[in-house]
């Protein structure tokens, strides 16, 4: 299992401790690995997912600079 632990830009996400993957109860070292397969393509997609995001925030940021600049000519151009 795993958090976001960390809002500045390091490793977003950690394990939750107390969880360890040897604490599984399964004997069966093939549902081990299907899980450990699952864990890994999700961490992927938190990754995927989370440098999506940051390429929005970034380009929101750059729309509300492009959109202040406007306002700001716009209200010269009034006068």
């Amino acid at each position: 299992m795993f958090t976001n632990s960390n809002h500045n830009g390091n490793q977003k996400y950690s394990q939750i401790s107390g969880y360890s993957d040897s604490d599984s109860d399964n004997e069966n070292p093939d549902e081990d690995d299907f899980i450990q397969r699952e864990i890994r393509q999700q961490q992927m997609m938190m990754k995927e997912q989370d440098e999506g995001l940051e390429m929005l925030g970034q380009s929101a940021e750059r729309l509300s600079k492009i959109s202040l600049g406007i306002h700001e000519e716009l209200g010269h151009q009034d006068k």
